[in-house]
């Protein structure tokens, strides 16, 4: 199976995308964009997650077209595996943008709820896409991003029901990230990558 979504050519520009992506973020990541409605307690969004956000949705477009060709090609749970490993690998890869800022940040600073934001935008982008589309994911993955950063600022005492950490209490969510990522790569593993809509529309010509 592996070996199977190696030798695609949506795997090598997916893994460039992923690159590309962490080097804009080893270049803009340590910037934040700053939330401050209420005057008090002012959260900022790190440009390194909005990378990881970037990075997930592109390779979601890379991918997804590759995954459509698998499924009509391939029947039953080979073709379901593929689709789940590719989600797996496309939740996994935008966490470089992360990795890509940690040389650049003071000794002890904690970057750990970084990380486990960026698992859980990815895995909202891969969740959203078999039903809308990877473009459309990637902008209810940004703005599950703003709302949650709002939230952070607004009402503190939400962030731990929240699927991302804000900046202030440095939380790590892995409980969330990991639930949100077993979710998505289940949700692929069923509906092998596809819209929903694409799904209906091939099958009842």
């Amino acid at each position: 199976m592996i070996r199977i979504i190696l030798h695609t050519r949506a795997a090598s520009w997916g893994l460039a995308a992923a690159l590309t992506a962490a080097g804009l973020s080893a270049l803009i990541g340590t910037t934040v964009l700053r939330i401050d409605i209420s005057g008090t307690r002012p959260e900022r969004l790190p440009l390194a997650e909005l990378c990881a956000l970037l990075s997930a949705t592109m390779l979601a477009v890379i991918t997804r077209p590759r995954l459509w060709e698998w499924d009509r090609v391939a029947a039953g749970w080979r073709a379901r595996g593929v689709a789940g490993a590719v989600a797996a690998a496309g939740i996994a890869l935008p966490s470089a943008c992360v990795f890509a800022v940690v040389p650049r940040l003071p000794d002890g600073t904690p970057w750990a709820w970084e990380l486990a934001n960026t698992v859980a935008l990815a895995a909202v982008v891969y969740l959203a896409t078999p039903f809308t589309g990877p473009l459309w994911a990637g902008l209810l993955a940004l703005l599950t991003w703003v709302v949650c950063g709002t939230v952070h600022h607004l009402y503190p005492s939400a962030t731990p029901y929240l699927p991302t950490s804000g900046y202030i209490e440095a939380d790590v969510h892995w409980t969330h990230a990991a639930v949100l990522a077993i979710i998505a790569v289940a949700v692929h593993i069923t509906t092998a990558g596809t819209m929903a809509y694409r799904r209906s529309r091939d099958d009842n010509p």
